[in-house]
Parts: C-alpha cells; sequence; structure tokens
C-alpha cells in the first residue's frame, strides 16, 4: 500500500561500542530485533567501517553504522517505551559507549543535481 511507505521512517545509527564486546553487542541486538519488529522496525542494514592502518583508529568513527526502518513515525518511540526494551537498558549501557541517531530521508539525486550547475 503506498500510504505505508509513505509513512516508512529510517534512522541511521552511529554506534561505539565498549572495547571487546562485540560479540555482547551482537547479543543484545538479537534480543532487540523482536522488540522493534513488534512496533513495525527492523534492522535494513549494518555495516562495519574498514579497519585504518595503525597507529590508531580515528575516535570519531563508530564501530558500527545501522540503517534502521519503522513503518510509522511512532514506530521507534514505541519500540523506547517496550517494557521489554526498558529491561535490556542496563545491558546497552555495558555494551554501547555511545550512539548518535539520526533521522534520514532519501534525497533524489536527479533533482539534487539538476540546478545546471
Amino acid at each position: 500500500m503506498s500510504s505505508s511507505s509513505r509513512a516508512t521512517v529510517r534512522y541511521l545509527a552511529l554506534v561505539y561500542i565498549e572495547p571487546g564486546r562485540r560479540e555482547a553487542l551482537r547479543g543484545y541486538e538479537r534480543r532487540v530485533l523482536p522488540v522493534f519488529q513488534r512496533h513495525g522496525g527492523a534492522f535494513e542494514r549494518i555495516w562495519s567501517p574498514v579497519a585504518q592502518p595503525e597507529p590508531s583508529p580515528d575516535a570519531d568513527t563508530p564501530d558500527e553504522i545501522h540503517l534502521l526502518r519503522f513503518d510509522t513515525e511512532t514506530g521507534l518511540e514505541a519500540a523506547r517505551r517496550d517494557p521489554e526494551m526498558q529491561a535490556l537498558a542496563g545491558l546497552r549501557r555495558t555494551v554501547v559507549r555511545k550512539a548518535v541517531l539520526v533521522r534520514v530521508t532519501d534525497v533524489p539525486l536527479g533533482s539534487y543535481f539538476a540546478d545546471g550547475a
């Protein structure tokens, strides 16, 4: 249904993991997924930045980048208020050092570059 596609909301999450907790993040994500699904959400993509050569990685580079989708404007907030998600808050704090969530939308490239510059 076309109204459903218009209602789709996407978020880009830059996830910074506590050192040595990547596997714990997988466990957390597996427990969060059913909560997201209950509220019309899903992980659309998960990207891992390519490791940079020494001396050290850029501190601003996230450990993972997630593209999240919700079927409605209220899906993310409903998932956050879900008692099961709230029960996972302690686990999240032991795994995720920092997360930056940005609501995103597609920009049609044809019109974006069509100004004739």
